[in-house]
């Protein structure tokens, strides 16, 4: 990948992340081009920060000059791939466009937000020579994503949706509180309907020792609280 086309998709990547200061220094400082696409699915980076609901970035991008009538490979604008009503209503959309299952109460992200699709996969693809333990260096060993993240597999007790989806919380912050936040944070939850957390098949997670003694890939559910 040339280094513009690398620029341009930096650019969409970014616009996924919400990451504004990157995408202030590659449109201010590199001039990559605001409505550039992706080659295969025709997304720009107003497509992806509208669909994961960035609403100060589709701002800026917007004041950048970002064209919200450039459609997709499948034909869609950006104003038909979001869920929030107030940047749908920046893009010129109506909140009365929205699909039923866009206004559902509870959108999980893995629905809602869809992986960034790279379009390289050098990184994945690298030989031993250069894997980030470089053999006979005297180099201390870096820590593998396994031994720096504790993967869960999480879902909402009762909900129709059965599946799991996989998060994963850093081993340095085993805490309850902050399996709660990333828990409601992945599917969707409003933490303050948040009745217990429950370890499969029938413990409740209490405190942080209890987190600490969680293994990968321990099925966890949200229960949340009966409604009034």
């Amino acid at each position: 990948m040339d280094e513009k086309k690398e620029s341009e998709e930096e650019l969409r990547h970014g616009a996924s992340n919400g990451d504004l200061e990157k995408i202030r220094k590659l449109i201010e400082e590199k001039s990559v081009d605001v409505n550039s696409r992706n080659k295969v699915n025709g997304w720009t980076a107003l497509h992806w920060a509208a669909k994961r609901g960035h609403v100060t970035l589709v701002k800026y991008l917007l004041l950048k000059g970002a064209d919200p009538t450039i459609a997709s490979a499948s034909n869609e604008l950006a104003a038909q791939v979001t869920i929030d009503p107030e940047i749908l209503s920046l893009l010129g959309g109506s909140a009365d466009s929205l699909s039923p299952a866009k206004t559902l109460p509870i959108v999980p992200n893995y629905l809602a937000y869809p992986e960034f699709p790279y379009t390289s996969n050098s990184s994945s693809t690298s030989s031993p020579s250069t894997s980030c333990v470089e053999q006979n260096t005297g180099q201390r060993k870096r820590p593998s994503m396994a031994e720096e993240e504790l993967v869960l597999k999480v879902r909402i007790a009762n909900a129709p949706e059965r599946d799991f989806i996989e998060v994963e919380l850093p081993r340095d912050n085993l805490s309850l509180q902050a399996l709660v936040n990333l828990m409601c944070e992945e599917l969707s939850v409003d933490k303050r309907l948040v009745h217990k957390i429950r370890k499969l098949p029938n413990t409740i997670i209490r405190k942080d020792k209890d987190v600490k003694r969680l293994v990968n890939f321990q099925e966890l559910e949200i229960v949340l609280r009966p409604c009034e």
